[in-house]
C-alpha cells in the first residue's frame, strides 16, 4: 500500500512539473530588431529568425516570438487561410488586447481590436498602436504568416485588462482562428487559452512587489 501511494504520489509531482514546464516564454534579446524582417515570411535557413517558438495544438497556430527593451516581436502560423489572431492580458476575449490578420487574393489586413464580453471592436489607435505588421499566405507550404511588432506599454484606453506586459510577468493569452473564412465577424473554428511568461530583461532592475 505505502509503494502504491509513494508511486502515486510521484507520478502527481512528475505531472504537476511537467504541467508547470508548458508555460512558454517569450525570450529578451535586444538584437530583435536587427534580427527581424516584418515581411509575412519566417526565414530560418541561416539560424532561427526569432528566438523561441511554441506550438500550440489547441488552436492549430504556431506563434514565434521574442522581445527587447520597448517592444514584442510576433509571428503567427497556420496552416491554411482564414483569419488567426493572439490576445494578450485576459484568458478570454473579454478585455483581452488583440491583433488579428487575414490573408486573401484581394484583400489583407492586421488590426488591433479590443475584447468586449464574447465580441470584439477594432480599437481606434489601430493603425498607430501596431508598429509594423504584414501577413502573407505560402503556395507551396499552405502557410498563412502574420507577423506584427508592438510595444510592451499598451496605448492608453479603456477595456483591457492589464496596462502592458512587463519583463518577468507571466500573462494570461488566448489564440484563436477561423479556418473557413476571413470574416472578422465571423466566430472562431480554434481557441486556445493558456499562460505566457516574459523572460527578465537584464538591462532593468526589477522593483519589489509587496503583497
Amino acid at each position: 500500500m505505502f509503494k502504491l501511494s509513494a508511486l502515486v504520489l510521484a507520478g502527481l509531482g512528475a505531472l504537476a512539473f511537467g504541467w508547470a514546464q508548458t508555460v512558454p516564454v517569450v525570450p529578451y534579446d535586444s538584437t530583435m530588431e536587427d534580427r527581424v524582417s516584418v515581411d509575412g515570411e519566417i526565414d530560418n535557413e541561416d539560424g532561427p529568425e526569432y528566438p523561441a517558438t511554441y506550438l500550440d495544438k489547441a488552436s492549430g497556430l504556431t506563434v514565434n516570438w521574442g522581445f527587447d527593451d520597448s517592444l514584442i516581436y510576433v509571428g503567427l502560423q497556420t496552416k491554411g487561410r482564414g483569419w488567426l489572431g493572439i490576445g494578450f492580458g485576459s484568458a478570454k476575449m473579454d478585455e483581452s488586447n488583440m491583433i488579428v490578420g487575414y490573408y486573401a487574393e484581394d484583400s489583407t489586413d492586421v488590426v488591433n481590436m479590443i475584447g468586449v464580453n464574447h465580441a470584439h471592436a477594432r480599437s481606434p489607435q489601430s493603425d498607430s498602436a501596431i508598429r509594423e505588421a504584414e501577413i502573407d499566405f505560402d503556395d507551396e507550404t499552405g502557410i498563412t504568416t502574420m507577423e506584427f511588432v508592438y510595444p510592451l506599454k499598451f496605448p492608453s484606453r479603456a477595456g483591457l485588462a492589464i496596462p502592458g506586459l512587463e519583463p518577468g510577468d507571466t500573462y494570461d493569452v488566448i489564440m484563436a482562428q477561423n479556418t473557413k473564412t476571413i470574416s472578422l465577424n465571423a466566430k472562431h473554428t480554434n481557441l486556445s487559452a493558456l499562460k505566457a511568461k516574459l523572460a527578465d530583461n537584464p538591462r532593468q532592475v526589477r522593483s519589489p512587489k509587496f503583497e
